[in-house]
C-alpha cells in the first residue's frame, strides 16, 4: 500500500517540476504570442524555475503532513513496536528453550 502512495505521490509532485528547457519554451511562446519581450528571458526562466521547485517543496511538506495523519488514524504499529513484540517474542523463546 505505502509503495502505491509514494508512486503517486511521486507522479503528482513531477506536475511541479519545471525544467529549463521547459521554461525557455513557454518564454519564447509568450513572446511569439507579444505578452513577454525578448530580453528578460533568464530572469523569467530563472524565476519559473524556482517558483516551482518552492511549490514542489511545499507540496512534499503538505503530503507528508497529511500521509502521518492517515497513518495514525489507522493506528497501525510502528517499527518499533513491531520491534519490541519481536524482542518480547525471542524472549519467551528463550525461556522455554
Amino acid at each position: 500500500m505505502l509503495d502505491t502512495v509514494q508512486r503517486l505521490m511521486e507522479a503528482g509532485l513531477g506536475a511541479f517540476s519545471v525544467t529549463r528547457e521547459k521554461a525557455e519554451q513557454v518564454f519564447d511562446e509568450m513572446v511569439r504570442r507579444g505578452q513577454m519581450e525578448k530580453g528578460g528571458r533568464d530572469q523569467f526562466v530563472k524565476d519559473l524555475v524556482d517558483a516551482a521547485g518552492q511549490t514542489r517543496s511545499e507540496m512534499e511538506t503538505l503530503i507528508a503532513s497529511e500521509m502521518h495523519k492517515v497513518l495514525v488514524k489507522l493506528n497501525l504499529p510502528t517499527r518499533e513496536d513491531l520491534a519490541r513484540v519481536e524482542a518480547k517474542i525471542d524472549q519467551l523463546l528463550q525461556r522455554e528453550f
